[in-house]
């Protein structure tokens, strides 16, 4: 009996077990709600408004949500200002929603909605709204559509006395708004009564940049009655969007103009084209993140151009890998992704074919003629033979080469100079073989036939690589002196 009595409770146990499981499972499907529970009685006519968020185990886009609803009494369902039938499903297309409710019979409205995923997890809630009759009823039109941060949203409000009600003596208050209140079109105060010398048409505009779900809090009251009201809103985030931004270069020489030039958008569109941006290195090889011009991360005001056209020219400064980034940010404080860029920063200027400088020397000895033993001497600087090549990297260009160069003659140090300019910039460069063609005689004298050997010797070199950024490499050598 024992044993069959733990074989039982070890099968129970196991089975609980699993169900766990299927619980875990249908958990990453689930949702809850969000929503209004308390509710003031309303005059036959009044909108209610139902705040009704859903607040998913996954990403709300991920499965299609549907609603429907029903009442027990005669009133009507809007969203988005549009008016929804009972019982009929609708696609609900937004994560945060204000329902709005008008009862048109008094009595308490027992409004139910049930929400469904196409995973089969649903949910239902019941709104108890009382309805009776009122000494005014305030009604309002407008608020519909997408509200977004920092644009004005506008109300037409009227109020409807009674039979039997004053006509008029009646007050409003603001009691609580984050933002700008108007009443036709001048700015009023939180905490202040406004007359209202019409009650059948005024005009609230509301403005916040505040995101996210808000009310205006205000009373209405005549000589014997006050009552609260609420208008709900739900706040969208402007949006400050790159549409596109190109670099100029993503592999440069040091001390070489870049820049960024692209568009950028506002969204919704407005006429404000002004945009704060912001660029920085976030990563560097040489660890210098000043090794490219930037903002250092600071916001720097711009005013777009035509369509958002933005241009930025910046410098590379230092030789190194780097992660270059730009971002903007609009007048509310929100900002766009980040742009990052890999810029390479190379002092690619190289001297491929080692330099060499030869130069050339002769002596010469022409007989005078008759029974002397005379002799016509002279030394002749011939020319100098040059080479070196070089080249630069994409994008560079090399501007000039540059040899100064040194030797001994008859114990003196004799300089020359040579420079190659280069206006086309060329990438690359090879002077082998360069003769300077700039002979000269360097003495004569008359003597005997071994006489007046040339006595020179080398001397030293310098070859200067000049890129269109004036960046510069060099190397030295050894003048080869040649006496023919």
């Amino acid at each position: 009996m024992l044993i069959t009595f733990f074989s039982i409770s070890l099968i129970i146990n196991s089975c609980r077990e699993d169900g766990d499981w299927d619980n875990v499972g249908a958990d990453r499907y689930s949702f809850t709600i969000d929503r209004d529970k308390d509710f003031i009685e309303k005059g036959v006519g009044e909108k209610n408004q139902l705040k009704y968020n859903i607040n998913p185990s996954y990403k709300f886009e991920a499965f299609e949500m549907t609603f429907k609803y029903t009442s027990n009494l005669n009133g009507v369902l809007y969203l988005n200002g549009v008016v929804l039938e009972q019982n009929k499903e609708y696609i609900l297309t937004k994560q945060n929603n204000i329902f709005e409710y008008i009862g048109n019979v008094s009595g308490t409205h027992n409004v139910k909605i049930i929400t469904s995923n196409i995973k089969g997890y649903s949910k239902e809630e019941n709104f108890e709204l009382k309805y009776g009759v009122s000494e005014f009823i305030h009604t309002y039109q407008g608020g519909n559509g997408d509200l977004h941060q920092g644009d004005p949203s506008y109300y037409v409000m009227k109020i409807v006395p009674g039979q039997g009600q004053p006509t008029s003596g009646y007050k409003i208050k603001f009691v609580s708004y984050t933002g700008e209140i108007k009443m036709n079109d001048i700015v009023v105060q939180t905490g202040q009564e406004y007359d209202l010398p019409n009650i059948d048409n005024f005009k609230i505009t509301l403005t916040t940049n505040q995101v996210g779900q808000g009310a205006l809090h205000y009373t209405l009251k005549n000589a014997t009655v006050s009552k609260d009201f609420s208008i709900q809103q739900d706040i969208k985030q402007k949006q400050i969007i790159v549409e596109s931004m190109d670099i100029s270069n993503t592999i440069v020489s040091p001390n070489s103009a870049m820049s960024l030039i692209g568009i950028v958008r506002k969204s919704p569109i407005n006429t404000n084209t002004v945009v704060q941006y912001k660029t920085w290195v976030s990563a560097s090889s040489n660890n210098n993140t000043n090794g490219i011009q930037s903002t250092n991360n600071t916001y720097i005001p711009y005013s777009l151009g035509p369509n958002g056209s933005f241009a930025y020219n910046f410098n590379a400064i230092e030789s190194g890998n780097y992660t270059y980034n730009i971002q903007f940010k609009d007048e509310f404080g929100n900002e766009s992704d980040v742009k990052s860029y890999t810029v390479k920063v190379e002092n690619s200027l190289s001297i491929t074919t080692p330099p060499t400088v030869t130069v050339s020397l002769q002596r010469t000895a022409s007989h005078l003629g008759g029974n002397n033993f005379q002799f016509d001497i002279r030394h002749k600087y011939l020319h100098t033979i040059l080479g070196v090549g070089a080249q630069a990297s994409t994008g560079n260009g090399i501007s000039k080469v540059i040899f100064e160069l040194n030797f001994n003659y008859e114990g003196q140090t004799i300089s020359k100079t040579y420079t190659y300019n280069y206006n086309s910039f060329p990438a690359d460069i090879n002077l082998a073989g360069t003769n300077t063609n700039d002979g000269y005689q360097l003495g004569a004298w008359i003597g005997g036939s071994p006489s007046h050997q040339i006595n020179a010797y080398n001397g030293n070199f310098t070859v200067y690589i000049y890129d269109k950024h004036n960046n510069v490499v060099q190397q030295t050598g050894s003048t080869v002196v040649n006496i023919l």
